[in-house]
């Protein structure tokens, strides 16, 4: 074993047997704390009032591309003539089955091969 010692390493060791200022450091902390706490709040609120204005913005696009869904749902896909059969296949004879379907196909796909 050597007798020498490194210099580096004993400013090291040095420091570590320092007396530290808890009170400093507690109120350092506390005040990082409240920094990044006040950042935080800063940029949620900056970011709610975007969203609120997105969503002020485009309300009335939106409402009427939701009317006009609504509207074009229940329409039929294939004109049948008899009103019985008509009724009795309505379920199945939508825009809305269809995309019904479509979703449970993708569904179904995801699951299999990803899920």
């Amino acid at each position: 074993m050597s007798t020498e010692r490194d210099p580096q390493l004993q400013t090291l060791f040095a420091q570590a047997e320092r007396e530290f200022d808890d009170d400093a450091f507690a109120r350092e902390l506390i005040a990082t704390i409240n920094r990044e706490r006040r950042r935080t709040v800063l940029v949620w609120s900056v970011v709610v009032v975007i969203t609120a204005l997105v969503f002020a913005v485009l309300a009335a696009p939106v409402f009427t591309a939701l009317t006009m869904a609504t509207q074009l749902l229940p329409a039929s896909v294939v004109e049948i003539e008899t009103d019985w059969l008509g009724q009795l296949l309505s379920p199945i004879n939508s825009v809305a089955a269809i995309i019904a379907l479509g979703i449970l196909g993708i569904r179904k796909f995801y699951n299999r091969f990803f899920g």
